[in-house]
């Protein structure tokens, strides 16, 4: 706790403010109602590497200076059960004006990807693109993955999904081979860049419904028909090529195979991936699985590590030690969330997102950005009504688990950090506990006390 302290004291004063179910809960928006007045989200400052005038009113210290009772009723929530955990910082002071077991470990289901994004943010770099190569050996065609799973057709968009786009591909590799007098050629596809099992080993086959089969080469996060994932997203991919390739005068012969981009290769065209900032945006507004997982293999890689699951949660871990973080007894075993045997602190998640406040880190600056906000847009879509466009959090669901760590601007101007997390909800009381917390924000926002 002293680490989050510590941190939480040198920031400048910003910011706004289960298996049978899975994660997939928190990214699937509930029925638009009658809604209150919404009110515009608390801006996010611009990042600087020093403390200059930030990009939203100057935070004041907690009036009450204590939000213990708030913190212990949730104890006493039957709601959550049996294990809870909770810490509150003010940013302002820095002290913590709320806890409860703020260091046991627990499961935090999707609350897990904010570990991934701080790694990806800080290891790849908020400005890093992935780039989607096709190359040409003389006789045939690859379409070589590079970590990129937004890949689009058509014209490119201004966001992370569909920002890279086939159809620009092929039309690059279309004029190379034109001048080369070539107008056919068979299509492979090669996604060797990740390595080891599809899913991680603690994923249970339902899981499948949340997260493609992973892979560095793929359309629409691995729904190439923006339904369901597909069963192979790399061949998805590239029979999606060909087609493009086919309407730019290059016939595909025979069909389209894995394999990999033969030693000589000539790279004959390219497509860019938004940045990293953007893909981190897009993986934790909607709580998007299979770009966790993605940007875990890709830390790990840039780390010297295999572009494996194992590889990805070594890597996570090992980044946030390097950036002061304290991990010990830490177990993560998925990028995304969807295990169930992870196991973290609210001090880690807390520590995470006060040092991405930190203009020492400027690289992290892009993930509160990035965080869903109550009642306006992503996974707090329809939630927290209470505290509408005053909180920024990532959200986290399992069969038996719900979690929620962000920032929160209060209604007196003060600028809090929190995180809680509930591991053994009663059965089927998810929807119960999420309410809970929703509740526990809403009354951190306005001051409600028990």
């Amino acid at each position: 706790m002293k680490k989050v302290v510590a941190v939480a004291v040198s920031l400048v004063v910003v910011l706004s403010g289960a298996y049978a179910v899975a994660d997939a809960l928190d990214a699937m928006p509930g029925p638009l109602t009658m809604r209150p007045v919404i009110p515009d989200p608390q801006p996010y400052p611009d990042p600087a590497p020093t403390a200059t005038t930030p990009g939203f009113p100057t935070a004041s210290p907690l009036p009450s200076g204590d939000l213990q009772p708030l913190v212990d009723g949730l104890a006493a929530s039957p709601e959550l059960g049996t294990a809870v955990s909770a810490l509150v910082i003010d940013v302002a002071t820095g002290d913590v004006v709320g806890a409860l077991r703020p260091g046991a470990l627990q499961a935090p289901a999707s609350s897990v990807k904010l570990l991934t994004a701080a790694a990806a943010l800080s290891e790849l770099g908020p400005d890093r693109t992935l780039t989607t190569v096709a190359t040409w050996d003389g006789t045939g065609l690859t379409l070589v993955g590079g970590g990129d799973l937004l890949l689009g057709v058509g014209e490119p968009q201004p966001g992370a999904v569909g920002h890279a786009s086939l159809t620009n591909l092929a039309a690059q590799v279309a004029a190379a081979l034109r001048a080369e007098g070539v107008d056919s050629a068979p299509l492979a596809v090669d996604e060797s860049l990740f390595s080891g099992p599809r899913a991680s080993p603690d994923w249970l086959p339902t899981v499948g419904l949340y997260v493609m089969p992973m892979s560095p080469l793929a359309i629409g996060a691995g729904m190439s028909d923006g339904e369901r994932y597909d069963a192979d997203p790399a061949l998805a991919a590239g029979e999606a090529f060909a087609r493009e390739l086919g309407a730019a005068g290059i016939a595909v012969t025979g069909t389209v195979v894995t394999g990999t981009s033969p030693q000589g290769a000539t790279t004959v065209g390219a497509i860019e991936s938004a940045p990293i900032s953007d893909v981190v945006a897009a993986t934790l507004k909607p709580s998007e699985n299979s770009l966790a997982e993605a940007l875990g293999r890709l830390v790990a890689l840039s780390r010297g590590l295999p572009g494996s699951a194992e590889g990805a949660t070594q890597a996570i871990l090992a980044e946030l030690a390097e950036l002061g973080l304290d991990t010990e007894g830490m177990v993560v075993r998925d990028a995304s969330g969807l295990s169930p045997n992870t196991r973290v602190s609210t001090e880690l998640l807390t520590s995470i997102i006060a040092l991405s406040m930190d203009p020492e880190h400027p690289r992290l600056e892009g993930l509160v950005r990035s965080l869903p906000v109550a009642y306006l847009d992503g996974t707090l879509e329809d939630r927290a009504a209470g505290a509408a466009g005053m909180v920024r959090a990532k959200t986290g669901t399992l069969a038996r688990v719900v979690s929620l760590s962000g920032v929160a601007q209060t209604d007196t101007g003060a600028v809090l950090i929190f995180s809680a997390l509930a591991s053994e909800l009663p059965e089927g009381g998810v929807p119960a506990a999420r309410a809970r917390l929703d509740r526990f924000v809403s009354d951190i926002v306005t001051g409600v006390t028990p």
